[in-house]
Order: C-alpha cells, then sequence, then structure tokens
C-alpha cells in the first residue's frame, strides 16, 4: 500500500488567522523579533576590470581578518548582491575561486571594498558597496588570513545557524519530521538553529548520477515525496531535498535554494539537475529560476516540474494578514495581491529548460462554487501566464495530497526525467 504523506491544508491558515493558540503567538513573536534584528541591508555589485572569472564568491565579515564570518554569496560572474544583517558594522571581501574548491587560497585574485574599511550603517548608507576585482596585482598582504584554505561549508557564522549543503541525510530523521515542519512554519528561527536549513543527500553523492531536487511546500517536509522518491531509478538518478522553514518570506526562502544550488554545482562540477515542486514548493523554485535566468546561470537544469501550484496565491493567506494578530511572514507573500505573486512571470524561463505544469482536479471539500484540487483553485493553478511558459499542461483526477502517489503522476514525473537526461 502507498503511504500518503499529510500535507496541510491552506483553509486552514484562514482559521489559523482567527484563532492562534498563545504559545504559538509567543513562538512567532519571539521569531519576528530575531528576524528584524537580522533586517537591515546591505547592498553592492561586484566588478571585474581586466579580469574574466565565473566562480566569484563575496564574503561579509564583522572583521578585517575573516575571524568572524557573517555570511557569503556564490556568483558566477559580476553582479549585484546583498546580504540582511544586523545594523552593525560589516566588511566585505570577494575572490575569484579559480579551483573551485569553494576556499580562498593566496594567489587567487581578490578585492575589498572600497573605500577600504568597514561599512557601518550607522555612519551612512549601505545600499552602494562596490568591489572591484581587478587583473592587476594586489597586495599580497592586504586579503583576511581567516578564510585562508578553510572552506565556506567550514566557516563559523555569527549567526549561530548552521546550514546544510550536501550533508547526508536518512528520509526518516527526525530532521524531516512533522514535528519539525510545523516548526518551521510557526518558528523558523528555530527550524533554521536546529539546522535542518539547505539541501541534504539521501545517499552519498556521485559524479555518475544525475542529481533529481525535491522541493516541499508550506508546512511540508520532503518526506512528502516518498512515493515518488521510491520508485525512482537510483542506478541513474540520486536524490536530493531542500528543507527549508516555510514560514520564511518567499523570496529569501529562493534566494537560499539558489545559493546551495550553485554552491554544490561548484563543489562537484555536475552539468546536469532536475527540479520538482510541490505545492507552495513550486512559488520558491520559481523564484530561484528566475534568478537563474536573470543571472544567465544554473545551465546544469535539464528539467522542471511543479504539482499543484497556486500561482495565483491563495486567498486564505490573504485573510490571514487581515485577522491574525501576528502574521507569519509567508502569508504576505502567499497574498494574491503580493509582489511577489504578481511579478513571478515577468522573467522569462532560461532558454530551452522544458518546464511542466501538472495539476489536481478532485475536490475533496467546499470552496465556494470554485473548482480546485480540495485546497488549491484551479484558476490558480492555472494561471495563465504560467501555461503560457509551460512546455505542456497536464491535469489529473487527484487531489492535493494524493497527486503525490498517483500512478499516472509518478509515471509521468519519471517520463520527464528520462526525456530530458543525457
Amino acid at each position: 500500500a502507498k503511504a500518503v504523506a499529510r500535507l496541510p491544508e491552506f483553509e486552514a491558515l484562514r482559521d489559523a488567522a482567527r484563532d492562534i493558540k498563545d504559545h504559538t503567538l509567543e513562538n512567532l513573536d519571539f521569531y519576528l523579533e530575531r528576524y528584524e534584528e537580522q533586517a537591515h541591508d546591505f547592498d553592492g555589485s561586484l566588478a571585474l576590470e581586466q579580469h574574466e572569472a565565473d566562480a566569484l564568491i563575496v564574503v561579509a565579515m564583522h572583521d578585517g581578518d575573516g575571524n568572524n564570518i557573517y555570511s557569503f554569496r556564490v556568483m558566477s560572474g559580476p553582479g549585484d548582491f546583498q546580504f540582511k544583517a544586523q545594523k552593525k558594522p560589516l566588511y566585505f571581501f570577494a575572490f575569484d575561486d579559480q579551483n573551485k574548491d569553494l576556499a580562498f587560497q593566496p594567489g587567487e585574485p581578490f578585492a575589498r571594498n572600497t573605500p577600504a574599511g568597514p561599512v557601518d550603517p550607522n555612519a551612512g548608507a549601505t545600499n552602494d558597496i562596490r568591489i572591484v576585482i581587478s587583473g592587476e596585482s594586489v597586495s599580497a598582504a592586504d586579503y583576511p588570513r581567516g578564510l585562508v584554505g578553510v572552506p565556506i561549508n567550514d566557516w563559523d557564522s555569527e549567526m549561530g545557524m548552521d546550514f546544510v549543503v550536501g550533508d547526508q541525510t536518512a528520509l526518516d530523521s527526525a530532521l524531516f519530521s512533522e514535528e519539525q515542519a510545523k516548526k518551521g512554519l510557526w518558528q523558523p528561527y528555530q527550524f533554521m538553529v536546529d539546522g535542518g536549513a539547505g539541501i541534504h543527500f539521501l545517499e552519498e553523492y556521485d559524479a555518475d548520477r544525475i542529481p533529481v531536487l525535491f522541493v516541499h511546500g508550506v508546512n511540508g517536509t520532503p518526506r512528502n515525496f516518498t512515493t515518488l522518491i521510491d520508485g525512482l531509478d537510483r542506478s541513474r538518478y540520486q536524490v536530493w531535498v531542500y528543507s527549508y522553514p516555510s514560514g520564511l518570506r518567499l523570496h529569501d526562502v529562493a534566494d537560499g535554494l539558489f545559493q546551495f544550488m550553485e554552491t554544490l554545482q561548484r563543489r562537484y562540477g555536475f552539468d546536469e539537475l532536475h527540479l520538482i515542486a510541490h505545492s507552495m514548493g513550486g512559488l520558491v523554485s520559481r523564484g530561484t529560476v528566475n534568478m537563474c535566468a536573470q543571472k544567465k546561470t544554473c545551465k546544469y537544469l535539464r528539467s522542471y516540474a511543479t504539482l499543484s501550484t497556486p500561482w495565483n496565491g491563495v486567498t486564505s493567506a490573504k485573510s490571514g494578514v487581515e485577522w491574525a494578530p501576528t502574521v507569519v511572514p509567508v502569508w504576505r507573500d502567499m497574498d494574491p495581491d503580493s509582489e511577489y505573486v504578481t511579478t513571478l512571470f515577468d522573467t522569462p524561463l532560461p532558454d530551452g529548460l522544458p518546464y511542466q505544469l501538472l495539476f489536481g482536479f478532485k475536490q475533496t471539500s467546499i470552496l465556494g462554487s470554485e473548482s480546485s484540487d480540495g485546497v488549491i483553485k484551479l484558476t490558480s493553478q492555472l494561471r495563465n501566464a504560467a501555461q503560457e511558459q509551460a512546455f505542456a499542461v497536464r491535469g489529473y483526477d487527484e487531489s492535493h495530497v494524493s497527486i503525490l502517489s498517483s500512478d499516472p503522476v509518478i509515471a509521468k514525473v519519471y517520463e520527464i526525467l528520462n526525456a530530458n537526461s543525457d
């Protein structure tokens, strides 16, 4: 018998907005306080002069020697970057990771922010940070000594969070439990402190097998894909899963997925990856794919498929924003009128990336007079802009949950993978 993973219905957001337990509100308020502490924006640009590079890393540090790292960004070329951090001074450093080992080595071209010194939010603007890596020689004494030879996944971050970038994790791990999923929605900061956020491998990386990356939806976990994963040809494919706190703003979660994907590509050099997302995971992954298109990177993406995604948002999230005494951040982005939802298709898909839109239409509950899959209205699943950019659109007599264990759907997903793999 097939195990069907339980997923929350979006209508529950409306009810939760009206009747949230006190302890949940306290947890959410605590998170929002911590988020505000980390919410200041540092915006900048990385440029190259008389130099070409396709493996760049920008590092934000609390000291000029690199002994206290805040965070980093992996970039495939020059362009803009952003860090959200406390309103405290930061130093910025960038280098061309020529040997692509995700660690700075003396001799690799580098540069600090100009003018030199810390960027202090209390002393001026933080929206025009400039770093220029030049083809000319640089001072051998000017690099942060604390970064030398240390891979970015081993850097100690003062954020108090451990992110997963390719760690091996079993699908039955407590990190993927229903309890942890709820924590991701109502206590997203604590979810990240627990150390489960990021891309997990279900087995050791194998250069001879093609990665398939699964992205779950709101209040979900990688276990939601159990049936899909169980039948996958593991001699040809390897399973990766993105685990994230679903209460966070969608842009932040999408940016995290982009950074993790790019970091893993630098580490392993794979040239094929398939992306499969369910429900809100489609909104997350589409934000990531948009970043790929805007930055002209992620050439390794071979196919992209979404199942039961609310492309027009969810009206109950709008109710949550209007009625809840404390608003879960993701509700703001799930609002059909939000900037995230309304601008999601402004960026065309990367050239040559086949996108398959799979939707369900089995009515399992009453949502007014509109057709749905029991949770998501068809008008949201079948947003015109989503259909126009799809290589194919296919509907199934399945509910929002059962679509993940449906034989015809699973067969179609495997067909998509096989048709687009070398």
